[in-house]
């Protein structure tokens, strides 16, 4: 990365923190653009270069998240390269991740269940970041393994999961103990499953 993919990698990063520093003190709503770009010391229209919207500077935020454990979780993907312990790991993955923040986790999913339905997301040739490439991931390697059809459309399997890992979001957010976590995670993907194993 050179000096100026730096820079713009800081100040994408300054944006964030400065964002989620408002969300978390005076609620997702009541912060403006304005005060975002005000606190991250960046005009409105560098704001709006590198973020369209609030809700894209969470996704921004989660996606760096999920950037941390990005090599510990492909590691966990070369060690089990069955779909069953890599759907585990990847709902245990947004339990941990999500946790954290379950008000700014709510606006995202909302956020994440619209952009499903936009048709430009339906090129998978486009560079994917998050947990959309760990999902993308966990089909490629079931289609290759024979343990998923290919006769269904990648994207099709890929919301399916993103639906599956909402819910299992939207679930355990009533404090479940562990066992009972572990028997939704093994109904929810056995539900998955039932439609796209071979």
């Amino acid at each position: 990365m050179n000096r100026r993919e730096r820079k713009k990698e800081k100040t994408k990063d300054n944006i964030i923190d400065c964002a989620v520093g408002f969300f978390k003190e005076k609620g997702f709503k009541q912060t403006s653009m304005e005060e975002i770009a005000e606190k991250s010391d960046v005009s409105k229209g560098t704001l709006y270069n590198y973020f369209q919207d609030k809700e894209s500077i969470l996704v921004g935020y989660f996606q760096s998240i999920i950037a941390d454990y990005s090599v510990e979780i492909y590691g966990s993907f070369e060690e089990h390269k069955d779909l069953i312990t890599q759907l585990n790991k990847l709902l245990e993955l947004v339990y941990h991740i999500f946790q954290n923040d379950m008000i700014l986790a709510g606006i995202y999913f909302r956020y994440r269940l619209q952009t499903l339905f936009d048709h430009s997301q339906l090129d998978l040739d486009k560079q994917r970041s998050g947990l959309e490439s760990l999902v993308l991931e966990i089909i490629k390697e079931g289609q290759r393994n024979k343990e998923l059809r290919s006769d269904i459309p990648i994207i099709i399997i890929a919301r399916n999961i993103q639906f599956l890992l909402i819910n299992f979001f939207v679930t355990s957010l009533h404090g479940q103990e562990n066992s009972e976590r572990d028997l939704l995670k093994s109904q929810l993907i056995n539900l998955f499953l039932d439609g796209v194993r071979l």
